[in-house]
């Protein structure tokens, strides 16, 4: 075979100029021709072109094909069909003792790229061997149907017709040659065997009429017959081009079915017409030719090596197939599993033994397979193998049973029965037995880890859910669930170290034990946690609770130290729930409810608590979109001046609309603002608001301030600073007209980091404000430490006025008044109270009395209502 693969560029370039030059080259022959151009000469010619034709439209068919594999087959055919048209060709340019072996030559050059074409063909993925074995199997059908047509016609033809026509022998060997590999190919193709058939048909058709071209210029034959024959090859050369197109579009199934039969057919059938075919040749003519005699050695030949490749295959398959026994004994013997095969009875048919442990007994042929497993197991195993063979073939299952082991021991097994009736080398059940003794012995050791608490040996929150789940869930019988949390646990772990806190918590765990009923339930949760699940009425629980409240805060010696703790416990009956997730949950809210009441108590649970935590929880869940959703906003109280009365500051305060839940109370909110950590967001908005505020303030020509209420959180966020300095900013607010409150039971917390943080606002510009003076730690040592400008008398001095509390404003107003500090009297509602107010001497006041918070239209109509400038007070001097 050509190893023609890959084509060069260049030839690819130059192959187009080639066919043209063909092309032209018949042209001129036709027009040089000595004398009038006969219809041969003139036939020739024309087929020739149409050769060409032809092999470009075979180039071009390849072109949209994406890689270079699945083009160089049709490349080869159309490379072929040139070759045939520049045989033709030339042949018109020499004379006639060359043109036939011009003729001959291109001839066999052009099969042979056939059949080279025909081997590679894209998408059949076969090895060299292969494809060695397919010509070889292609030359030796077409050898003996080449030896029986000759012995048969051996009678007509003269014996040394071969030995002078060598040219018309070797074109039809050639011919031969190809179409037998052909067939091969075709009937052994794994995928598009339409192709192959497509294919080969059309090639034989050319390679037919190539040689009856070769005959007709080989031996002295009419112009009629020349002129049929080049026409023939011409109409060939375009229906190997039509076929090699359709072969392209349309290649056939890409999966072909095996033909094994009509493979060895085709090996048998010529190889008996040889035999008859020489018997016949005996009876009539006797003895055989020369000629024949040399086909025939070449036929035994072509067999000679096809016998050598196969017994070389055969030789490799015994190779592998030994090595394949081999490893798989190797790996059977080497196995922990130990595998049996079992006929339809059940009975053991045969058997590997393990290397790691053997049954007893040894022997076990023809022994059922369930005198082998535990008296306990082998109902059910026997059950599940009768299952298994009155399913289909090929189900698999699994068997767990106790085996004995040779030692008398009975071993964990896990078995795999896979019903192999329908293999032919098997015909029975196949059972992969493992030893999982070890494991099976692990899993019971973890199964009780996961249902233990490892350091105190109650039951595990996992192992309590699984009681709950199948004792409680669905029950009837009264129960009740307790909720412990050891109150100051932490305390110990920080200050004590966490070995003497793990001593405690086993300590409590041995102190629920010894109080408890064998029925009952101690489980930890995790931590400091505890729960119990008790079977009792809702009274007897109670009561059992109080006596674990008071075991629980006896004193806890722990080596030389003694730890006091106390406990809180949550009391939920099972019937205040519908489920075993609800029971856990009210079980928590009375722990909790218990907490926020105090600690070292029991509280059961309670419907209403349940429903201030939802809220709660809803509350806080709303909070974090609110401001996006533009539900929050502030309202604007306005503070007055004494005695002109008129508004010189406000202070903003907090509002929320909600879309569903209405307004709520900024006494109910703000804190769950605080604790949810939605602070700093929040105040950014405000301090965002209360600029946008004052801008508009000053654009009308009003200098009036605005006080906003802050925490301490707000005040140690590392942002607040920022935020506030951004919105000032912005807006091109000074800071004077901003005054930041705080009060005065904040002021107790963090007085160091307060302090600094309150001056570095007040240095950039911003008053501070001290709320609710004299409801909480009040001292002159704070005042003296703090940098505030403003105080706010708490409402309760002011509203005591109207019981005797006079005084106590008085003293504040001149306390202010000596420390160089303004005073606002908040809370102002009653005329009485005003009076007071005006002759303790306080500066400004706010309250119910002048005016309610106002929205952001109002308080701008009513500063807009002030008819002459506010003066300078105080707090921006």
């Amino acid at each position: 075979m050509i190893p023609l693969i890959r084509l060069p560029r260049r030839l690819v370039t130059l192959l187009p100029v080639v066919l043209l030059s063909t092309l032209l080259a018949s042209a001129l022959t036709v027009s040089v021709w000595p004398g009038p151009p006969d219809a041969t000469g003139i036939a020739t010619a024309v087929a020739a072109c149409v050769a060409s034709v032809s092999s470009v439209l075979v180039w071009r068919i390849s072109t949209p094909l994406p890689s270079a594999a699945e083009r160089a087959p049709y490349r080869r055919l159309s490379i072929a069909l040139g070759v045939g048209s520049v045989g033709v060709a030339v042949s018109l340019l020499v004379g006639e003792g060359a043109r036939v072996g011009v003729i001959t030559g291109t001839g066999v050059v052009m099969v042979a790229l056939f059949a080279v074409a025909m081997m590679r063909l894209p998408h059949d993925v076969v090895t060299p061997a292969a494809r060695l074995r397919r010509t070889l199997d292609g030359l030796f059908i077409a050898g003996c149907v080449l030896f029986s047509v000759w012995v048969a016609v051996a009678t007509s033809a003269p014996v040394g017709f071969v030995t002078g026509n060598v040219p018309v022998t070797a074109m039809i060997s050639c011919a031969a040659g190809m179409c037998g590999v052909g067939i091969v190919a075709m009937i052994r193709a794994a995928a598009h065997r339409r192709r192959y058939l497509l294919l080969v048909t059309s090639l034989t058709i050319m390679a037919m009429a190539h040689v009856g071209v070769v005959v007709a210029v080989a031996s002295p034959q009419p112009e009629r017959a020349r002129l049929v024959m080049i026409v023939v090859w011409a109409v060939g050369c375009l229906i190997a081009a039509g076929v090699a197109c359709l072969a392209q579009r349309h290649p056939g199934p890409a999966a072909a079915v095996p033909m094994p039969r009509v493979d060895s057919a085709m090996s048998i059938v010529p190889a008996v017409t040889a035999s008859v075919a020489t018997v016949y040749h005996g009876f009539v003519n006797g003895s055989l030719g020369v000629d024949a005699v040399v086909l025939a050695m070449i036929v035994v030949w072509v067999l000679s090596a096809r016998q050598v490749l196969a017994r070389k295959d055969v030789r490799r398959s015994v190779e592998k197939l030994a090595e394949r026994e081999s490893y798989f004994r190797s790996i059977i013997t080497g196995s922990s599993d130990i595998t049996t095969v079992l006929d339809g009875n059940r009975r053991v048919r045969w058997q590997a033994a393990s290397t790691t442990w053997r049954l007893r007994p040894e022997s076990t042929m023809g022994m059922p397979f369930t005198e082998l497993v535990h008296p306990d197991d082998a109902a059910a195993v026997d059950r599940k193998l009768i299952e298994l063979l009155k399913s289909e073939p090929g189900s698999r299952i699994r068997v767990d049973a106790r085996i004995r082991h040779r030692d008398g021991k009975w071993r964990d097994t896990e078995s795999a029965v896979t019903d192999q009736r329908n293999v032919k080398h098997v015909r029975g059940l196949v059972v992969h037995t493992r030893d999982v003794t070890d494991r099976r012995g692990l899993e019971r050791e973890l199964a009780k880890l996961a249902y233990t608490d490892t350091l105190t040996s109650l039951s595990n929150r996992r192992a309590l859910l699984r009681t709950l789940h199948s004792d409680v869930a669905g029950g009837s019988m009264p129960c009740s669930l307790l909720a412990i949390d050891l109150d100051g646990f932490k305390n110990v772990n920080d200050t004590q170290g966490h070995d003497i806190g793990d001593a405690v918590l086993v300590e409590v765990a041995r102190r629920l034990a010894e109080s408890l009923r064998p029925t009952d339930v101690a489980a930890r949760l995790g931590g400091d946690e505890f729960a119990i699940l008790l079977w009792c009425s809702p009274h007897q629980s109670y009561e059992i609770a109080e006596r674990l409240l008071e075991t629980l805060s006896h004193p806890y010696p722990i080596g030389p130290a003694t730890v006091y703790l106390s406990a809180s416990i949550g009391v939920a009956a099972c019937g205040t729930a519908t489920d075993v997730e609800t029971l856990l949950r009210n079980a928590d809210l009375a722990l909790r409810s218990a907490k926020q009441s105090g600690k070292n108590r029991i509280e059961t649970f309670d419907a209403r608590f349940e429903r201030r935590v939802r809220r709660k929880t809803t509350l806080e869940q709303e909070l974090r979109g609110a401001i996006d959703r533009g539900e929050l906003s502030l309202v604007y109280q306005p503070v007055f001046s004494l005695p002109e009365r008129r508004i010189v500051g406000a202070e903003a305060l907090m509002r929320w609309q909600h879309h569903t839940l209405g307004a709520v109370s900024p006494a109910e909110f703000i804190p769950i603002m605080e604790e949810a950590a939605l602070s700093t967001s929040v105040t950014s908005w405000t301090l965002r608001m209360v600029a946008e505020r004052l801008a508009t303030w000053r654009d009308l020509g009003l200098s009036t301030w605005v006080s906003i209420n802050l925490s301490v959180r707000q005040l140690h966020s590392p942002l607040f600073a920022t935020n506030l300095a951004q919105a000032l900013i912005e807006r091109g607010v000074p800071p004077a007209r901003l005054v930041v409150e705080v009060t005065e039971h904040d002021v107790a917390q963090d007085m160091d980091v307060l302090v600094a943080q309150l001056g570095a606002l007040r240095g950039a510009g911003v008053r501070i404000a001290l709320d609710d003076f004299g409801a909480g730690y009040s001292s002159l040592g704070q005042l003296h430490r703090l940098p505030v400008d403003i105080l706010k008398l708490d409402r309760d001095l002011v509203a005591g006025s109207d019981h005797g509390a006079a005084p106590l404003a008085d003293v504040v107003a001149r306390l202010g008044e000596r420390l160089g500090l303004a005073v606002i009297a908040e809370g102002v509602e009653t005329q009485a109270q005003l009076d007071v107010v005006e002759q303790s001497g306080c500066g400004m006041v706010q309250g119910y009395y002048f005016a309610r918070p106002m929205s952001v239209d109002q308080i701008d109509a009513a500063l807009r209502r002030q008819a002459a400038p506010v003066s300078p007070l105080a707090i921006e001097s």
